[in-house]
């Protein structure tokens, strides 16, 4: 049976300062490097046959130790990236409430048919995440696959493969360097666990730093 391990990507300035990023190339910050190397360490043990993330630089970075680990390539794919926000890329929860209240209320009550100011809405993720989900989940042929990516990511591909309404999506918990584990037994896939995020609780405290075990 092969799994599938969906990870978001390690924290970022704008994760802790709660603004949203979507489409802005952030990396990671401190903490977030130390996260990926736990990541990394949990993984080294776990057998994993591919690597693949979205193209942005946070989720390569949380990949690269993995791959390490491993002696694998990550393969970045552009149809993983992070929904775009548009017009509400780089401001705060506050300031988008001050502008946009209607459309936020939409935001977090019909998430698949709010389309942002300029951006995308989370059924236009679906359309660009389906194919990438039928390429690695259906046709996995008992691999063990790492798919590293965003939030609003691993919530759609969820949705997906669970045959819920994508206006579900905000029933998951999917925190930074998470773990969601998939299985897959012939045709069907079975969800083992979803935002585990044990490994860090050993290894990185509230200030980022890394202790060895």
């Amino acid at each position: 049976m092969g799994k599938i391990y969906l990870i978001r990507h390690g924290e970022t300035e704008a994760n802790k300062t709660f603004q949203f990023q979507g489409h802005i190339d952030n990396p990671l910050n401190s903490k977030g490097l130390c996260q990926a190397a736990a990541l990394g360490q949990h993984y080294e043990n776990i057998v994993l046959d591919e690597i693949y993330s979205s193209s942005m630089q946070r989720a390569r970075q949380t990949a690269a130790p993995l791959a390490e680990a491993h002696g694998l390539t990550v393969q970045p794919l552009d149809e993983l990236k992070e929904v775009c926000f548009g017009e509400w890329e780089g401001l705060s929860y506050d300031e988008i409430k001050a502008k946009w209240s209607d459309q936020l209320e939409l935001f977090f009550k019909q998430p698949a048919q709010c389309r942002m100011p300029g951006g995308e809405s989370f059924d236009d993720v679906a359309l660009r995440v389906r194919s990438v989900c039928e390429d690695l989940f259906k046709n996995n042929s008992g691999k063990n696959v790492a798919i590293v990516s965003h939030g609003g990511v691993i919530r759609v591909q969820l949705c997906l493969l669970l045959g819920l309404d994508i206006n579900k999506l905000w029933m998951f918990g999917v925190h930074n360097a998470s773990t969601t584990c998939i299985g897959k037994w012939q045709d069907r896939f079975t969800i083992e666990y979803v935002n585990d995020t044990h490994y860090l609780n050993d290894n990185v405290n509230s200030d980022g730093i890394k202790y060895p075990k």
